[in-house]
């Protein structure tokens, strides 16, 4: 959670703090590019902004963090950094003036063309990718007091787990993982409810070079067998109750959390606690090539094979441009993503997305239940909120009048399937901020939304699932596999060509389902929903084709 800034410098009269922040950085950006090549001392900054030791330096360190500022370890000047690069081509791109250069493609993008994205960093990409230190290491080295984790019991209990102690306690559990047999790209089920565990296994699992692989709690004892199997499981991480649902014929390494003696530990079971606390801390972190995968994700219980689907470290890219643009998540947030992490949107935005930009997880234990989530709004004071639309219904039913809760909510993201206008209009009286659906898949990630742009005056309609993300080319393909014009009706598509976030290869078991999704050509994957796209690029959902796979959560 963010804590109340220090700093002694007097904002200018009616400016917040989080303006008062971005108007001081902006004023280093300026100040450092002031100094050009030679670059800037940090004496030298303090004089030209004004600004104390402390806050200055909260303020560069925040700039490298996300690449607009170098420190050249020898000197101790800064510089400006390469972020600032890549977006400068993208702004030179839009504001180049007619017929200089590569004036063709400055063209504002339209309904069938794709606009850049600022986040391909050169930390998704290549062949040696620190997936830990992306994750957790380097917030703990930048601010390790930083809460990683708030879990909140159903008792109304609250524990917190720093970033420091998440990245001392997942590398000593790594080295429990790896005396177990779990190395490079090995998988690894991790039956656990929402907790600081669930955390520490995924972070160990990730230090080893390993494939984490969540298990949804309410699964069936089969769901759970045929996902060990078919995944071929080298590990499971679970709890004495939860253990009930591992087939009693498995092989595999057990590790099971203490706290669940009633229920039996099992001799052959590795005591979670004990066991991280007796091992001495991995020192070295496994580095990933971008297409290689850290997390499988499987379809749902419903389907009659469940399908795996691998996610790779260059999702990175899309995982936190639609933290930052679709949820438009704020350093003075506080950010809660009530989806199950064991669900394809709660580990991407619940889980992963958080630990990649340093930012508080919440975790919640238990079923949802309207009252618990209106004291986890006011406790903590929540100000961006995503949920299910099956939380969103139940809250409608539990609480048709809204209550006289007094909420912080500034943001409320939905995803899963389009919302009836009258649930968005009760969603908008009650929490007074708008309620906007948005779109994606667990082969995608969200890739369409209402909001990428907050504060842009030209919103889209209410029936409409929205445009698309920055870095997708999204297209309504005919029966054919020819692009529709503008109001034809067809099947949404990704042109996989001209889309650079776009990350789905293929199903981790089922070549079938997955010529399926390329049938016209590995130019286009086909997400099998059926819409049609407005003369302003908007995208209108019009039903769903049989066989389609989407980004749904537990109803």
């Amino acid at each position: 959670m963010t804590r109340p800034d220090s700093d002694t410098e007097t904002a200018p009269a009616g400016a917040s703090g989080g303006t008062q922040s971005l108007e001081r950085a902006l004023a280093l950006l300026r100040a450092v590019a002031s100094h050009g090549a030679d670059g800037a001392r940090l004496a030298d900054l303090m004089s030209d902004t004004a600004l104390s030791k402390a806050t200055a330096h909260r303020l560069l360190t925040a700039l490298a963090r996300e690449r607009f500022i170098d420190q050249d370890p020898r000197s101790r000047r800064y510089h400006l950094g390469p972020e600032l690069d890549s977006l400068g081509r993208i702004a030179a791109a839009r504001h180049r003036p007619e017929g200089d250069g590569d004036s063709e493609g400055a063209a504002a993008p339209g309904p069938a063309t794709v606009q850049p994205t600022a986040f391909l960093r050169p930390d998704y990409q290549g062949e040696a990718i620190p997936l830990a230190d992306l994750l957790c290491d380097r917030h703990a080295r930048a601010d390790g007091a930083r809460a990683a984790l708030l879990h909140e019991s159903v008792a109304g209990q609250t524990t917190e787990l720093s970033f420091a102690r998440l990245a001392r306690d997942s590398a000593r559990f790594a080295a429990v993982l790896r005396g177990l047999g779990v190395g490079r790209g090995d998988r690894v089920a991790v039956l656990l409810p929402k907790g600081a565990e669930l955390l520490i296994a995924a972070l160990a699992i990730w230090r080893l070079g390993g494939v984490y692989m969540p298990l949804f709690t309410t699964y069936s004892a089969a769901a759970v067998a045929y996902r060990l199997a078919d995944s071929e499981a080298r590990a499971i991480v679970t709890t004495g109750f939860l253990r009930r649902k591992i087939p009693r014929d498995n092989s595999r390494p057990v590790v099971m959390v203490e706290g669940d003696e009633a229920f039996g530990p099992g001799a052959d079971a590795v005591p979670f606690w004990s066991a991280l606390h007796e091992s001495a801390p991995l020192g070295d972190i496994a580095r990933y090539a971008d297409r290689d995968a850290f997390a499988l994700i499987y379809t749902s219980e419903a389907e009659p094979k469940p399908l795996g689907v691998s996610l790779p470290v260059m999702a990175l890219a899309g995982i936190e441009q639609y933290m930052r643009i679709g949820l438009d998540l704020r350093d003075d947030d506080i950010y809660w993503n009530m989806a199950d992490p064991g669900w394809a949107y709660g580990a991407y935005y619940g889980l992963v997305g958080p630990l990649l930009l340093g930012r508080t997880t919440i975790f919640c234990d238990g079923p949802y239940d309207v009252r618990q989530g209106y004291r986890m709004l006011t406790k903590f004071g929540v100000t961006n909120l995503t949920c299910a639309p099956s939380q969103i219904r139940a809250w409608h039913s539990a609480d048709p009048e809204g209550g006289p809760h007094k909420l912080a909510l500034r943001i409320l993201s939905v995803v899963g399937e389009p919302l009836p206008p009258e649930l968005i209009g009760w969603a908008n009286r009650v929490v007074s901020v708008p309620l906007l659906d948005q779109y994606g898949q667990r082969e995608t990630g969200i890739f369409m939304m209402n909001r990428y742009d907050p504060g842009h005056a030209d919103r889209t309609a209410d029936s409409s699932l929205g445009r698309p993300m920055p870095g997708f080319r999204v297209v309504i393909l005919d029966p054919q596999g020819r692009e529709a014009p503008v109001g034809g009706a067809g099947e949404i598509a990704i042109d996989v060509e001209s889309s650079p976030l776009f990350w789905f290869d293929a199903y981790a078991n089922d070549p079938g389902r997955t010529a399926a999704r390329f049938r016209h050509g590995r130019r286009y994957y086909l997400t099998g929903d059926w819409a049609f796209l407005d003369g302003d690029g908007n995208i209108h959902f019009r039903g769903r084709a049989s066989d389609a796979i989407v980004m749904q959560q537990a109803d």
